[in-house]
């Protein structure tokens, strides 16, 4: 089986990648023939090997708007030169768009994934006017696609009310490996209190809720502690129009899989503080390490916390609920263990290392056997 790829993730170019990107597609490589990653990237980056067979080749696009035409070029010359048996798209905007351009003029399988939650959800489409075009761009695709991929149920629900055939649909969260995270030897060393935040540069993360509900907690913990894993343009926008200048965050632009495991384990609890997650892989990993988690209550939020057992949800954009969830589990530090262990025990039965789900999934769209 080979397939071609087209993402937005830009740390399959071996630079700035969060947490086991590499490794992931590397394992999917094992599986596969051949598998060749088209990445939507700026100028300035290089084709880069990530194991014998997998390859990422960069767009190196003068600007967002050529996104697509530039993977359009870069795809035709990849099959020009070999037949892939399966096109998969990382969303169903400007990759889904060349996706189903290929699949159209060359004849491949067409898999597309919703790792956003974006369908139907009027928080997403008031982020951005842009973001209107790009739902009516994901209807588009969707009918041309042979199948969808989501990461929650959740998502699938919201699929099928809006007329999508449920067997097209088809829920495979992304995989985590969860012996990765059962690190004993990683314990907090620091004498005050630590509230990670973990998530790619995105407004999508709602960083203005995480900020001011952490002001919140500091006022009646002075020597609590952020730590943000991944900042960018957006966390440092979001920082610059916050009021209070004086708030304790540490900010790590990147970060290796090992290092990110011990954030994880080193801090009390996590939180996301989204407007929308399809999924929310960074519960998944920090329950696997023992850690409560709080997050707002999006479509990802559910999927993953039962309230009150492995953590807590809270309504998004209510900074004021995610604040004394925090504080609560800060103060009462014999129930946040507790949830962390149950965190721990439900990631085991739920959630697992799910890469021969996908490469089934792939085998079946284009109608092969394992």
């Amino acid at each position: 089986m080979k397939v071609l790829m087209i993402s937005i993730d830009k740390g399959l170019l071996g630079r700035g990648q969060l947490g086991d990107v590499i490794e992931r597609h590397r394992a999917y490589g094992q599986k596969v023939q051949r598998l060749d990653i088209i990445v939507l990237s700026p100028k300035g980056f290089s084709p880069y090997q990530i194991s014998d067979n997998v390859w990422s080749y960069p767009t190196n696009s003068s600007n967002k708007i050529k996104y697509y035409f530039d993977a359009k070029k870069i795809g035709k010359k990849l099959f020009e030169k070999t037949t892939y048996d399966l096109i998969v798209t990382q969303e169903p905007f400007f990759t889904g768009l060349a996706g189903a351009w290929l699949k159209k003029k060359f004849g491949a399988k067409f898999l597309v994934h919703f790792h956003g939650d974006f369908w139907q959800n009027i928080n997403w489409l008031k982020e951005n006017k842009l973001n209107w075009m790009l739902w009516l761009i994901s209807k588009l695709v969707v009918v041309q696609a042979d199948a969808i991929r989501v990461m929650s149920n959740g998502q699938k629900n919201t699929l099928i009310k809006a007329g999508v055939s449920p067997d097209k649909v088809n829920v495979i969260a992304t995989p985590v490996d969860l012996k990765k995270y059962d690190r004993l030897d990683l314990v907090p060393t620091s004498d005050f209190k630590t509230v990670l935040h973990v998530g790619r540069d995105d407004k999508v993360k709602g960083y203005d809720t995480l900020l001011k509900a952490f002001d919140l907690i500091k006022r009646q913990m002075p020597d609590v502690k952020l730590v943000k894993v991944l900042g960018g343009k957006e966390f440092s926008k979001a920082l610059n129009n916050h009021s209070n200048k004086d708030l304790k965050i540490s900010v790590y632009p990147q970060t290796n899989h090992q290092d990110l495991v011990a954030f994880y384990c080193q801090a009390d609890v996590v939180v996301l503080s989204s407007t929308s997650e399809s999924f929310g892989k960074v519960l998944v990993e920090a329950n696997a390490c023992g850690k409560p988690v709080v997050s707002t209550n999006t479509t990802g939020g559910r999927e993953i916390i039962r309230d009150g057992y492995n953590g807590f949800l809270v309504p998004i954009g209510d900074y004021q609920a995610l604040a004394d969830k925090v504080l609560f589990l800060l103060n009462h530090s014999d129930q946040a263990k507790a949830m962390g262990q149950n965190g721990k025990n439900l990631v085991r039965e739920r959630f697992s290392d799910n890469l021969d789900q996908i490469i089934e999934l792939w085998r079946k769209i284009i109608g092969t056997k394992i």
